[in-house]
């Protein structure tokens, strides 16, 4: 068996969790996860802060799909309003599916402080304030998923991109039920993520003022566990910090990922 490498958290940053990073968060969801109708499905895809209710629409995402087969393609048709994006595709193979954004390389900040107060900028054009000193200065990268399946669950598209960071199942994530556990592993460029927390929202909290929020802390070989209590939907969130590559515009990479899934 192949010895795994584990990512230190000495060397990556702390998650992203100041005032400038929060902002909206990403998820693509399916109307239904195993359509029994059709061979269509839908999904909408959104910017939140409490899910799962739009507020604003993806921009520049690529909306992948992986196939049961495994290979990769564009999502068949994307409409793009003001606060959701709405998806469609054609469920040509029977097994499951990875519908996601894509990688997404969003927005540059820039936090600074002047005068004992934090401030923030976006993008690297303007100078800073006379007299700021910059504290951070990193892009965000997005990645939502979901997973739908057709006609009984396949394998091949759970397997991990090795490419920025992911949530991977572990046990099926169309086959999930309410009191029974949902395993997973967070990996950073295929290598995993130990001691790392992860955030789980449930959905029935949209219709609230108020979201309770479970959290799971990876092992120290990236794996946790989650057994939701109820019947619903799902939000898996993680976020992670560490240094952007030289060529990069930035000093620093501030990546969230997300999983969309139900418990039956």
């Amino acid at each position: 068996m192949k010895k795994h490498t584990l990512i230190s958290l000495n060397i990556l940053l702390a998650s992203c969790f100041s005032g400038a990073a929060l902002g909206h968060v990403a998820y693509v969801k399916p109307l239904q996860f195993e359509p029994v109708r059709g061979g269509k499905v839908t999904l909408d895809a959104s910017f939140a802060e409490q899910f799962f209710v739009p507020e604003a629409a993806i921009s520049n995402a690529s909306f992948e799909v992986v196939t049961p087969s495994g290979k990769t393609v564009g999502v068949d048709e994307v409409v793009n309003l003001s606060t959701r994006n709405v998806l469609e595709h054609t469920l040509k193979e029977e097994g499951t599916y990875q519908f996601s954004t894509g990688k997404r390389m969003g927005a540059i900040f820039r936090v600074y402080e002047k005068d004992g107060e934090r401030g923030s900028m976006r993008g690297n054009e303007k100078p800073l304030p006379e007299g700021a000193v910059l504290t951070e200065h990193f892009q965000s990268v997005t990645f939502a998923t979901s997973y739908v399946t057709h006609k009984g669950p396949t394998e091949l598209a759970l397997a991990p991109r090795n490419e920025g960071l992911e949530i991977v199942p572990v046990n099926h994530p169309n086959s999930l039920f309410a009191n029974e556990g949902f395993e997973f592993k967070v990996l950073f460029n295929g290598q995993p993520v130990a001691s790392h927390e992860v955030a789980i929202y449930q959905g029935k909290d949209q219709f609230t003022e108020e979201s309770d929020v479970d959290k799971v802390t990876t092992n120290d070989k990236g794996h946790a566990n989650f057994t939701p209590k109820a019947q619903d939907v799902y939000l898996m969130q993680v976020r992670l910090r560490t240094d952007a590559p030289k060529e990069a515009q930035v000093p620093t990479f501030s990546y969230t990922t997300t999983l969309s899934f139900e418990a039956y």
